[in-house]
């Protein structure tokens, strides 16, 4: 009590309050002036511009409470700054991350904030104690001096000014320099826009698409009976995969099979965000040069369909509301295996198998195209198997920091022998079935893990590392399908060693397997296709640009794990 009036008797003072609210709302550009990447130059208007204008701003009242409730907006956006900061140690709020906040679901909400305490703590106490103050001083009878107001927006009047000329000399030292790229809160402002625009579209999407068709018919004959699978993997690096040459055996089952599972070594995604990523591999957006594509054609569930196959989409992930979940509905048979399950129950993936053997039981004839979305290895690791089975120990996550590294590591791991167990019980199940039949499986994304002295963890960071983007790109054929289409295979195999964008390749050999065909189709993007050619990958950036690999944020350490790997960079 004694301390709460004490604080109370110190926050009367309306200029303290002023000062207060003041370096509150700069904080978070005093920490971006340390974290960022950009010249110094930029990182200096980038403190100098918005102080002067929130400077001007706290000079409009004679309580400084009502302009930081007037600017309550900033506030929480600084908040959500300073959150990401601890998270990913740089980069402004992404439209990506605005993004999150609508198709995250709850439980993984939940399994992040637990491990994000620290800052969320330290941001409540700020701003919400900030709140409490800001209600104090319109409460309080006491007012800021008009002398005081009329000195202080001179000085700034003069700060902002001094920003402007900052900004100015940026745009004519610096040509990558953008006001809406590196200038915060105008960047978080932006982003937040371009967020809105793309949920619009999102929401948009099955009346943007009603009409549209892929002209698909089938190349193959009708009387061969044939089955294909993709599986899109969750959050999977491909170093961690023992048949990627992990130190550690997490692939015994898939090894145990041989030489009928292609892994492609070199194998990098586009996007490092689910939401992003996952579309890309299911549509033709991935080989072109414009991802508003994304949000006015189909995917490959209805080409197949328009193809005379029958369709099945099953999956181990929560219903979100994004494009994925109206990829995967354009199928005939649509399964959430999590929809009765409460909202914190956890189902490993291999209940996917069971899902697919049932509908394979039912398959007697025709064609039949099958997607299964896994969970994979999405944070908190640990919860995405049982944990009585763990292989690896220890395996507990106290909290997610360095320190408990191993732990993660374990974890994660025991998360990666349970997708070889999902993908092994597949294979056995479209062996079992004798017919002409196929697998894909691509993870969508990798994960940052502690790996290097960044300290990243998680993914879908405004700035990509290796760790995010090499990923697992796995084909599998029975001899049925070896048989009859040999020259797809020779294809696979041959180009298993050839640098590829996962996905821009996904959605064509796919097709090219099932023998779809449709204007859309490019052979030369279709590692199952003699025609297959390897070109420049790329990166999709927040502003869904497609950036050169090496100009899309990569650090030196990238560029060393690429090397080491024997990667192809750029």
């Amino acid at each position: 009590m004694k301390l709460f009036k004490k604080i109370f008797h110190i926050f009367k003072n309306q200029q303290i309050v002023f000062w207060t609210f003041l370096a509150m709302l700069i904080l978070p550009n005093v920490l971006m002036f340390f974290t960022e990447s950009t010249s110094t130059i930029v990182r200096v208007a980038s403190i100098v511009l918005p102080l002067g204008l929130y400077w001007l701003a706290f000079t409009l009242s004679s309580k400084p409470g009502k302009v930081f409730w007037w600017l309550f907006f900033f506030v929480f956006v600084d908040a959500f700054q300073i959150v990401l900061l601890y998270l990913y140690g740089e980069s402004p709020i992404a439209v990506d991350m605005f993004l999150n906040l609508t198709t995250t679901n709850p439980t993984e909400t939940t399994e992040l904030l637990s491990n994000l305490l620290p800052a969320v703590l330290f941001v409540i106490v700020l701003y919400v104690g900030g709140m409490v103050v800001a209600v104090l001083s319109i409460l309080n009878k006491e007012v800021l001096p008009l002398p005081f107001r009329k000195f202080q927006r001179k000085i700034a009047y003069g700060i902002a000014a001094v920003g402007v000329v900052l900004v100015g000399v940026s745009y004519g030292v610096d040509k990558k320099f953008k006001l809406e790229d590196d200038i915060f809160p105008i960047n978080g402002c932006y982003n937040l826009a371009l967020s809105i625009d793309r949920a619009t579209k999102t929401f948009n999407y099955d009346k943007n698409v009603k009409d549209f068709t892929y002209h698909a018919t089938c190349t193959h004959s009708d009387s061969i009976p044939e089955v294909y699978v993709l599986v899109i993997g969750e959050t999977a690096r491909a170093d961690n995969l023992g048949i990627y040459g992990y130190s550690r055996n997490t692939t015994p089952l898939l090894a145990a099979i041989g030489s009928d599972v292609v892994a492609y070594f070199d194998a990098i995604t586009m996007s490092n965000t689910t939401h992003k990523s996952v579309p890309l591999l299911l549509t033709a957006v991935g080989s072109e040069d414009d991802f508003d594509g994304i949000y006015n054609q189909k995917g490959i569930v209805t080409a197949f369909k328009e193809a005379g196959y029958s369709t099945a989409f099953y999956s181990c992930q929560r219903r979100n509301h994004s494009i994925i979940d109206f990829l995967g509905c354009e199928a005939e048979e649509v399964v959430y295996l999590k929809d009765n399950l409460s909202m914190m129950a956890q189902l490993p993936d291999e209940a996917l198998v069971g899902q697919l053997k049932k509908r394979l039981a039912k398959h007697k004839s025709g064609k039949l195209f099958v997607l299964l979305h896994c969970y994979g290895s999405h944070f908190n690791y640990y919860d995405r198997y049982e944990r009585k089975g763990a292989f690896y120990t220890p395996d507990e996550i106290p909290s997610a920091s360095n320190k408990y590294r191993d732990n993660m590591v374990n974890a994660y791991d025991n998360s990666i022998r349970h997708t070889d167990i999902l993908l092994a019980g597949v294979i056995n199940a479209l062996k079992d079935v004798h017919i002409a039949s196929a697998l894909c499986y691509v993870s969508d994304h990798g994960e940052d893990i502690f790996d290097d002295s960044r300290q990243r963890f998680l993914h879908s960071s405004p700035i990509p590392t290796y760790y995010q983007l090499r990923v697992p790109f796995i084909m599998w054929a029975s001899q049925e399908f070896k048989t009859t289409y040999p020259e797809k295979w020779q294809s696979i195999v041959a180009n298993q060693k050839t640098p590829i964008s996962t996905n821009r390749v996904t959605f064509h050999t796919m097709l090219d397997l099932g023998g779809v065909a449709t204007p859309s189709f490019k052979a030369d993007a279709a590692v199952s296709n003699s025609a297959f050619k390897q070109l420049p990958r790329r990166y999709v950036n927040d502003h869904d640009e497609y950036r050169p690999m090496d100009d899309c944020g990569l650090k030196d350490l990238d560029a060393e794990q690429f090397k080491a790997h024997h990667l192809q960079f750029p």
